[in-house]
Order: structure tokens, then C-alpha cells, then sequence
């Protein structure tokens, strides 16, 4: 199957690659009035001659492995298509990492987006502009709508995704991006598919932390700690990033503190929630599970895999829990990786006066005491 019309209104194809390295294929661009070539592939229309000049053309260069960052393009590939679909009305340069042809941009075009196959890669593309463009066909609300919650997303990341796969499999049954696709379409979706300008994922606190997540994939990996620059402490993230992710977490508003000494150790939107799915760990768990403060820094930056952690109330100094890079099992056999853990025995979990409460770093000049 060399190209497919993607249903809907729109002159959106997908296919293979061999559309273009086989002449007696070749017609089929003019047949269907293609305008835009997207190659979700390393790909050059060089030796096309004069030909080449029918076309805008943005190549991607990317391998079709699960653990390949297709997501930071999202952004440029939805933008050079829905410019190829809808073209502005004065002549230029398309969006994006673009080649100038002489196409008209005064006229509506006709975008076809490949890859070697026409399953993975170029699926892909199709599938996020098809989430940017019409949400509302797979579970979202049109752009005139209310915003969504990034907590809302999240949760119907995974059906609209599907949907919006299926919508593609109605004209191409092969289609069938990979599994790490899969799941950076649903961060997509999350984000909100952020395409303002080209760099818009790249921007994303959604996107940063899904790469960080990756640099602790290859430390656990290697058995080793992350490097001490790498390490993400997230209450400075949320500290000097408004509208981060972490202020949309939802939880039961409780504070956790040292039950020695009373210091705070974490506000609500800073624990992880590890079991049952989707809530607050139960009170039968030993461990509470949170993310990686800034109080944890002198324990973390000594490159150590495991090791105690220790209230930083300089007068207290307990021991309030643990952490592993690799990863602990919780009583109730969870396991959860890295693990920062809080001993249920040293800790206090108290109803927050602002169960909204963002963080727990505090300004300069303040001694973190209680």
C-alpha cells in the first residue's frame, strides 16, 4: 500500500517511502495535487532537478526505535502540515525546518507524510496532527471550549490516542506506531499539543520531565546515580515555573513533617502516589512515596546508589526515610523507581492549611524551620 488518503476533509496522505525512490509510483503525487512532503525519514529531493521545485519539503531524521525522541518535532510537523493543508495567503517560507519550492501558497495544498513504511514514523505525525487539529473527534473539547486540566488529559491521554490511531487504520490497516510512540502521543495530548511556534514541546514541563525520567531509564540501567547536575529537584522546577504540572496534582491535602521536630518534608502536590492506581497510597503502607526535594540535596549529590534520609532541620537531623535510584518494593509490593521514601514511623501526615500549597522550598533568609 503506497499512499493513503487520511479520512476526513482534509488532502492528507500517508505511505511508504517508495512512492518517491520509484518513478512508475511518482505519478501519484501529481494525481493527488501534493503540495507538501513531509519525510518522517532521512530524505532529500537533491537529485530531483527542476521537479523538486513542485514541492515544500521538511525531513525529519529519525530511527523508528521505541526509545527515539519523536516528540520534540510535533510541534514543527503539525505546524508544516496544517500550513501545507491551509496555506497563508501571502507567499513564503513554510514553518519549520523547511526547503522553499515555487508550490503556491495562495492555493490549498494537498500534504503527503511518509517514512520507510508508512506505519510507525509517519503514523506519528499523522496521529499528532490529527489530536491538535480536531481534539473533539477523540475525547476533547473543541478550541473554543473551556481549557482542560492537565490532570483531565492525562487521564484520556491513552483513549484518545487510540481513537485517533483508529481513525488513520479506517484507511490504513498497517498502521502501527511503536510503543515509546505511542506513549510520547499521549504526552502530547497531555500538553495539550503545544505547536505555537517550533520549539513549543521543547519548552513544555510535561516534555523536560519526561526527559528526565529518560536520564534516570539509563542510570538504573548502567546500576550507577545520576550525575549530581542532572539530578531534578522538583520543588525548584515548581519554584521558578508557574503552571507546572505539579500544581495540577490532586491529593487529600495532607502535609507530611518530621514527627520529631515538626519541620515540613512535603506538601500534597509532592507525593507520589503509588497504590492503588490513581490515589494516595493506603495506610497500610510503610512507605511514603515523594518526589525529589531540594532538602534531599546533600544526601543525593554524593553520587551514592542508596541511602538514609535525614530531616533538614539542622537541629533534628533524624532519620526520616530513605532513597534508592534503583528503586524499592513498598510493603504493599509496589515497587516504585527511584524511590524516595518516607518512614511512616518518623513522619506525620497532617491536614495542610492550603491543600493547594505548591511546594516546600521557602525564600532566601528563611531557616526552613517550623
Amino acid at each position: 500500500m503506497s499512499i493513503s488518503r487520511v479520512p476526513g476533509a482534509d488532502n492528507l496522505y500517508v505511505g511508504g517511502i517508495w512512492i518517491l525512490n520509484l518513478e512508475s509510483w511518482r505519478s501519484k503525487l501529481y494525481e493527488y495535487n501534493i503540495t507538501h512532503v513531509l519525510s518522517v525519514i532521512k530524505f532529500s529531493f537533491e537529485n530531483w532537478g527542476e521537479e523538486a521545485k513542485r514541492f515544500r519539503h521538511m525531513s525529519i531524521d529519525i530511527d523508528d526505535v521505541a526509545d527515539s525522541d519523536i516528540l520534540v518535532h510535533f510541534s514543527s510537523a503539525v505546524r508544516f502540515i496544517d500550513g501545507g493543508l491551509y496555506p497563508p495567503p501571502a507567499h513564503g517560507a513554510g514553518p519549520g525546518d523547511v526547503s522553499a519550492g515555487t508550490a503556491d501558497a495562495t492555493s490549498p495544498g494537498a500534504v503527503f507524510v511518509h517514512c520507510a513504511m508508512g506505519k510507525s514514523r509517519s503514523v506519528s505525525c499523522v496521529v499528532a496532527y490529527l489530536l491538535y487539529k480536531y481534539p473533539h473527534r477523540f475525547g476533547g473539547k473543541p478550541p473554543t471550549s473551556s481549557p482542560v486540566s492537565a490532570a483531565q488529559r492525562h487521564k484520556t491521554a491513552k483513549d484518545a490516542v487510540q481513537n485517533a490511531l483508529k481513525w488513520v487504520r479506517q484507511a490504513r490497516s498497517l498502521a502501527e506506531p511503536n510503543d515509546g510512540f505511542m506513549h510520547q502521543l499521549e504526552l502530547w495530548w497531555e500538553m495539550g499539543c503545544p505547536a505555537d511556534d517550533d520549539s513549543a514541546v521543547e519548552r513544555h514541563p510535561v516534555y523536560q520531565k519526561w526527559l528526565y525520567g529518560n536520564v534516570l531509564k539509563e542510570a538504573r540501567y548502567l546500576n550507577v546515580a545520576p550525575d549530581a547536575e542532572d539530578i531534578r529537584f522538583e520543588d525548584e522546577v515548581k519554584w521558578g515555573s508557574e503552571g507546572s504540572e505539579g500544581s495540577e496534582k490532586q491529593h487529600d491535602g495532607k502535609e507530611v513533617r518530621c514527627k520529631k521536630c515538626r519541620r515540613m518534608l512535603a506538601t500534597p502536590g509532592f507525593v507520589v502516589p503509588h497504590t492503588p492506581v490513581g490515589q494516595l497510597d493506603t495506610p497500610g503502607c510503610a512507605h511514603i512515596f515523594v518526589d525529589t526535594l531540594s532538602w534531599m540535596r546533600p544526601a543525593l549529590e554524593g553520587g551514592a546508589l542508596e541511602g538514609r534520609l535525614s530531616c533538614p532541620n539542622p537541629k533534628c537531623g533524624a532519620t526520616v526515610g530513605r532513597f534508592a535510584w534503583q528503586g524499592l518494593e513498598c510493603s504493599c509490593r509496589e515497587w516504585v523507581a527511584p524511590a524516595f521514601s518516607l518512614n511512616r514511623g518518623r513522619v506525620d501526615q497532617v491536614t495542610s492549611r492550603r491543600a493547594d500549597a505548591p511546594a516546600i522550598r521557602l525564600p532566601p533568609g528563611r531557616n526552613g524551620s517550623l
